[in-house]
């Protein structure tokens, strides 16, 4: 399957398909087989683009910032946002497009899409604000986005009674799917941040504790992959890695702060033994305990 309707490409099959809805400029889905067989170099739209991938992996880039698109991902862009293949070629997949021009949308978020849509005024301003003040241009958990695109091309297609109606609908559906995937997003992102720090600060109070990975887990309300999983997104670090950064960086401060023994730093940070911190020391910062503790007091 093929098609591309369109009333900006000159490659496109034709715009006939488009010619009762001015504000969609173009709609397509291609089967990418060969690599060579489509060029992509970097672009702006005349609107809002909604993309879904259904095979294939896409590298994509917009405004320098670089994605991989995997099947089940959505996309969009906003008509300011330069984007394309970074390689100047379409990968191997396939993938559904269309873009939408409203007929004002700018980068302070204000938004008019026409007088085709039932939203209303504020609806709208969410809209445009929710669209300009994106950053990250995945639409992770899309798939609700093939239907659309599906029954878009079927009312396109077919112009059975009703349709005008009906591919309006879908067009609100696609602006509506975007914002609460991004709303959720930005949830769950303020979510993630107030568990991290609630869960940063329970370790910091008590670095002498001998954490396991099973308690960390129970205290903090999370299965052991989802701890592992939060801790890698928000510090680089696993469960361990991170307790161990905590507890050295505990102990570069009391070393330079204190004239505690380092036996004492080490059992205040949670270290089995004295043996034990220096080695861990050593290790992580590149000079013992003593050696750091000589440099900073000299």
């Amino acid at each position: 399957m093929h098609f591309f309707y369109s009333k900006t490409d000159k490659d496109a099959s034709g715009s006939g398909a488009l010619m009762d809805f001015p504000f969609i400029n173009d709609f397509g889905f291609e089967a990418y087989k060969d690599i060579r067989q489509k060029p992509l170099e970097l672009h702006y739209n005349h609107g809002i683009e909604f993309c879904y991938v259904l095979k294939g992996r896409y590298e994509w880039i917009v405004d320098d910032q670089e994605y991989v698109l995997l099947p089940g991902n959505g996309f969009v862009t906003c008509p300011w946002e330069e984007h394309g293949s970074p390689h100047g070629v379409v990968d191997l997949g396939e993938i559904y497009w269309v873009v939408i021009q409203p007929e004002i949308f700018d980068q302070s978020g204000q938004l008019n899409l026409g007088d085709w849509t039932r939203f209303t005024k504020a609806e709208s301003q969410l809209i445009g604000q929710t669209l300009a003040g994106n950053q990250n241009h995945i639409l992770q958990k899309a798939h609700p986005m093939k239907k659309l695109f599906e029954n878009l091309k079927h009312e396109l297609e077919n112009k059975h009674f009703g349709y005008y109606q009906r591919v309006c609908s879908l067009v609100e559906e696609f602006l509506i799917s975007t914002v609460r995937i991004i709303q959720n997003r930005e949830s769950q992102r303020l979510e993630t941040k107030v568990w991290f720090t609630n869960f940063d600060k329970m370790i910091k109070n008590d670095l002498a504790h001998k954490w396991t990975l099973q308690e960390m887990s129970n205290k903090n309300d999370v299965g052991i992959t989802t701890l592992t999983q939060l801790l890698k997104e928000n510090t680089g670090y696993s469960p361990a890695n991170y307790l161990i950064y905590l507890r050295l960086e505990k102990a570069k401060e009391m070393i330079e702060t204190t004239t505690k023994s380092l036996t004492q730093i080490a059992l205040d940070c949670g270290f089995y033994s004295s043996q034990h911190f220096s080695l861990t020391f050593s290790k992580w910062i590149g000079s013992s305990p003593s050696l750091y503790r000589k440099n900073h007091n000299s």
